[in-house]
């Protein structure tokens, strides 16, 4: 193989999942069986390639293999139809990509470090919710869910700690699937864990099952409960603590009426949005309940990135199992990427190494990691004062209530004084 493609980061990328792995998690016999040039794994190259691109089409897939030499001598072929692409992408089971993901998801969470837990006691704390990718109702009938609208609803469990979100399992179906019937698919029996999730996933009678099975979970509950008080604790509004009790859920009339207490705490999210959370947490204190659940939005930014860096919010085949394929390869390219910053050691933003992927993703390696690690020629003066702004008002906002008692502990800017 060409010196240069052996040292390239897109070999270095790959190597993370390499052919023999790739195919061992086929489960398909002769998957490649009568195929001559684009087998599986080239095809599961290119789509990586087609993620990180952010390439529109099958089309514009097509064009880049024939105009682009590098492209070419990794791939080790002239160029491929895009009726050759639309094909395999619907034919290949959505199982292999599935199965990728997974295997890629658990080696991130070997290689990475959770001896830091968010709070005492509290080894994982793991976020469910979902996305819905929307469609055209008339090219994607199969995934109906309203009289007008189509869709795929991603339903993810994440890890959390202080400075990751980690993928760590998913299930793709139409959005007309509501997010409480994927909860046994989500949620384990892990003593060392704290399930979170929003009020999509209400439902009592599982509240009763993770009780019993000793599964801590915390979630926020709807306006509309039913709420049997049993007993009340001195709230902390200066903790944003404004209600905290043990209580029931549920009524005898409609048969819901819980058997197992819970613990209910008023606090404000992140927003400064008043929420109501009930969990079966009785060992962690009020406050530390309010700022665990702080933590959720971390999945809607794991979704938001997904959708923004990525090829995920249109899609190349129409087909079920031609989106669902796109998704799983979306999935893993994300993952691929936390490997290679884990790998080279990179502390910064996780779109700092997509992007030089993207830009020197067939040059050396060694190149790929110096620009990773490249101080900015320059810093902006506007996000100094920005920077500098936001310190300031915090001084005086603790001044003010008396934290501090001197206004000396910045170097300030005479200009903004």
């Amino acid at each position: 193989m060409d010196k240069n493609t052996t040292n390239s980061t897109i070999s270095e990328l790959l190597k993370l999942i390499d052919e023999r792995t790739f195919l061992e998690l086929s489960n398909v016999k002769d998957i490649d069986k009568y195929v001559k040039k684009l087998t599986a794994y080239r095809f599961f190259q290119l789509m990586i390639m087609a993620q990180i691109y952010e390439i529109k089409s099958l089309t514009s897939v097509s064009k880049q293999t024939k105009d682009k030499q590098d492209m070419k001598r990794q791939l080790a072929f002239e160029s491929i139809s895009t009726s050759q692409l639309s094909r395999k992408l619907s034919q290949l089971p959505s199982d292999l990509f599935e199965n990728t993901f997974l295997y890629l998801a658990n080696k991130i969470q070997l290689k990475m470090s959770y001896s830091s837990p968010l709070i005492r006691h509290i080894t994982r704390l793991k976020v469910i919710d979902s996305t819905t990718m929307s469609m055209c109702l008339s090219q994607y009938p199969w995934a109906t869910f309203r009289k007008t609208k189509a869709g795929v609803r991603l339903h993810a469990r994440v890890v959390v700690t202080k400075d990751d979100t980690i993928p760590d399992r998913a299930k793709l179906l139409p959005a007309i699937h509501s997010d409480r019937s994927q909860m046994d698919e989500l949620i384990d029996t892990d003593l060392d864990t704290i399930y979170l999730f929003d009020r999509g996933y209400i439902d009592y009678k599982q509240f009763e099952k993770l009780c019993l099975s000793e599964t801590q979970f915390l979630t926020r509950l709807k306006k509309n409960a039913e709420i049997e008080v049993l007993s009340e604790q001195v709230p902390d509004p200066k903790q944003l603590i404004f209600k905290d009790q043990d209580v029931y859920l549920g009524n005898d009339v409609s048969g819901t009426k819980m058997s197992q207490p819970l613990r209910l705490i008023e606090t404000e999210d992140a927003e400064g949005n008043s929420v109501t959370i009930v969990t079966n947490c009785f060992g962690l204190s009020a406050k530390e309940i309010g700022d665990l659940y702080r933590y959720r939005w971390k999945i809607e930014t794991f979704f938001k990135w997904m959708k923004q860096h990525l090829k995920l919010k249109t899609f190349y085949g129409k087909s079920q199992n031609a989106v669902y394929n796109q998704i799983w390869i979306a999935l893993i390219t994300y993952c691929l990427t936390v490997l290679i910053q884990h790998n080279t050691g990179h502390s910064g933003q996780l779109l700092d190494v997509k992007k030089t992927l993207e830009n020197l993703l067939f040059e050396s390696y060694e190149t790929f990691v110096k620009a990773l690690f490249r101080p900015p020629t320059r810093t902006s003066k506007g996000r100094r004062k920005y920077d500098f702004e936001h310190e300031f008002r915090i001084l005086m906002k603790q001044y003010s209530e008396g934290e501090v008692d001197h206004l000396d502990t910045l170097d300030f800017d005479p200009l903004f004084v």
